[in-house]
């Protein structure tokens, strides 16, 4: 009887094994880690937090204390995944999007609601706190079709083309009193006018306060030339130069945001390296008296940090003074540097440098524990239209290969003799494709990453590059260079340039060391930079030489090709084109005056 039952348990254990499917082969079930954002299935290799949507690959898993642990689950069975095992089911997940209020994930299904006619998105939880009346503008999306021509914008990323969670940093600055004296005291130590001694420190209102101090000025006879003369004068704060020297290669997005104004703060600039500066502009009469000001943008320092968080970037904003509180609770991170005991105690929430060097060392702790500066919600973007008719102050967004340094992948090419490797965003704009192709003959030529990257570490700027952006520096104190390439290509250039401001995507190896993955910061970034500058209440000049540059341009007040292929000039005729740098420094010119005041005013209406 024994052997009766042997041989039927082995039947009957046979069976089952027939009719087993392993974890690892269904694929019913799937969704990203929230670290990492590798694919997960049902396996060894995913782990679900009950009750919730975050989930972690293994990797992750094991990195948290054992305490945090214990709160997930192994996800070996779908059960494992509890009441959200229906937002796992693979089938609707092959489209998403992001709430455009809070940047959660969101999929087909009742947590999605979808604008028509445009890219924006809310999850219900957002779109039940509008009006009644903006909610009818938005379709809950229970199906795919409901997307309708926009449907392919919100294909799930595959995994060789992932879009990065906001884990790139940018650091915004005061100037007066946090980087460079207080120009407006320092014209007081001249003069000795006891009035000029009150700063926003004391006045919030910086209307009230220029108003104030414009009566002052002309009552004491003192005009623009007199304030140039002492803010020539003036040095660094001990220590901000090194700062900023320190910070940048480790931080390479430095903006200077200030209410100072461009008329006499040029000399500031310069000291500062000619970091991007946004700024305001003043009124000047004829006889040179300071009669009024033109604020560019209402609260212009919150609402940089909010467009810049909305292009993907985390924010550490630093201030010293009342106007500088609104962009620091904005930002991720805000410091305070040298604040008034009134500021101090009014905001005790901010952390406190004394001194540049502890400045530097609260950023440094920030940036080697990247992860600890948490994501802000994002606020939703105002209308383009609301600033079309107000932009006065030019700004300048450029691509860098071809322009500026070297196309990368032809250097890697006639490096390593790849045929394919020839093949540009001139003759191939789809930059997912390309990109594949790229990884594929590399692959295929079994050259690895490490071997591209010293390439790329090898190339110099193109010729006149540098001399160009030094003579753009006071006529244009503002620009953006924007690459689809990687870091490990345009960081070691923008160190050559000695530039603060660079927008890049990253690159991933495999574990063999090929390139596999490439991890775009922010889909169409070109575009969407050009529209939140423009929120800003800048007009853009747009420089570009390849197909993946045209959304740009089309977006800017002036788009100019420089040295565009045949291919791109025949079919975009309708941008002016440049051959060289000097024919590009006389077409700024011409649009801007040679005093950087704009010479008309078109603008752009979404």
């Amino acid at each position: 009887w024994l052997k009766a039952a042997l041989v039927g348990w082995a039947a009957v254990g046979q069976g089952r094994l027939a009719g087993f499917q392993s974890p690892m082969d269904d694929i019913t079930y799937f969704c990203r880690c929230d670290e990492c954002r590798t694919s997960l299935f049902r396996g060894e290799n995913w782990f679900h937090k009950p009750g919730t949507n975050y989930d972690l690959c293994a990797r992750d898993f094991w990195k948290l204390p054992e305490a945090d642990r214990k709160i997930y689950v192994n996800v070996l069975d779908p059960n494992d995944l509890g009441k959200q095992r229906e937002e796992y089911v693979l089938e609707l997940k092959q489209y998403f999007g992001r709430c455009d209020a809070c940047r959660k994930g969101v999929f087909v299904g009742e947590d999605w609601y979808h604008k028509s006619g445009q890219l924006y998105d809310l999850c219900a939880s957002h779109w039940r706190q509008l009006p009644d009346a903006q909610r009818s503008e938005y379709e809950n999306v229970h199906k795919s079709t409901v997307l309708g021509d926009e449907k392919a914008q919100y294909i799930l990323p595959d995994e060789g083309m992932q879009v990065s969670e906001r884990d790139s940093i940018m650091c915004a600055f005061d100037v007066e009193g946090t980087l460079m004296p207080e120009a407006w005291l320092a014209l007081q130590q001249k003069t000795g006018i006891e009035e000029l001694k009150r700063t926003t420190a004391h006045e919030p209102d910086y209307d009230k306060l220029m108003k104030y101090r414009c009566d002052i000025l002309r009552q004491h006879n003192i005009k623009i030339y007199d304030m140039l003369e002492v803010v020539k004068d003036l040095k660094p704060l001990p220590g901000a130069r090194e700062f900023l020297d320190w910070l940048k290669p480790l931080v390479p997005r430095i903006l200077l945001l200030t209410d100072t104004f461009e008329e006499y703060a040029m000399p500031m600039f310069e000291q500062l390296g000619y970091p991007s500066v946004f700024c305001n502009s003043l009124v000047i009469d004829e006889e040179g008296f300071i009669v009024g000001h033109r604020l560019r943008l209402k609260d212009q320092k919150r609402k940089a940090v909010e467009s810049f968080q909305r292009l993907n970037f985390r924010v550490i904003a630093v201030g010293d003074s009342f106007n500088d509180i609104s962009m620091m609770k904005a930002a991720e991170h805000g410091i305070l540097i040298y604040p008034s005991e009134k500021v101090r105690k009014a905001h005790p929430e901010f952390p406190v440098a004394k001194d540049h060097y502890d400045l530097r060392v609260k950023i440094g702790r920030l940036l080697s524990a990247n992860k600890l500066i948490f994501p802000k919600m994002l606020a939703p973007p105002p209308p383009l239209s609301a600033t079309a008719s107000s932009r006065t102050m030019w700004l300048l967004c450029c691509n860098v290969a071809s322009f500026l340094a070297p196309e990368p992948w032809l250097a890697v090419q006639a490096k390593f003799g790849i045929e394919e490797l020839k093949v540009t965003t001139s003759q191939e704009p789809d930059y997912a494709k390309l990109m594949a192709l790229r990884a594929s003959a590399l692959r295929s030529h079994g050259i690895k990453l490490w071997e591209i990257v010293d390439v790329m570490n090898s190339l110099d700027v193109l010729p006149g590059a540098t001399a160009f952006l030094e003579w753009l520096k006071p006529i244009v104190p503002r620009t953006f260079m924007i690459t689809d390439g990687f870091e490990e290509y345009a960081l070691p250039i923008f160190d050559r340039l000695g530039h603060p401001m660079v927008f890049c995507n990253f690159v991933e190896a495999d574990k063999d060391g090929y390139m596999n993955k490439l991890v775009t910061r922010l889909k169409d970034q070109k575009l969407k930079t050009v529209e939140e500058l423009q929120r800003l209440n800048f007009r853009i000049i747009a420089v570009g030489s390849s197909f993946n540059d045209v959304g740009m341009l089309r977006a800017a007040e002036q788009g100019i090709l420089y040295r565009p292929s045949d291919a791109v000039r025949t079919e975009h005729p309708e941008f002016a084109v440049v051959s060289d740098h000097e024919e590009l420094k006389a077409k700024i010119l011409d649009i801007v005056g040679d005093k950087g005041e704009p010479k008309s005013k078109r603008a752009r209406i979404d």
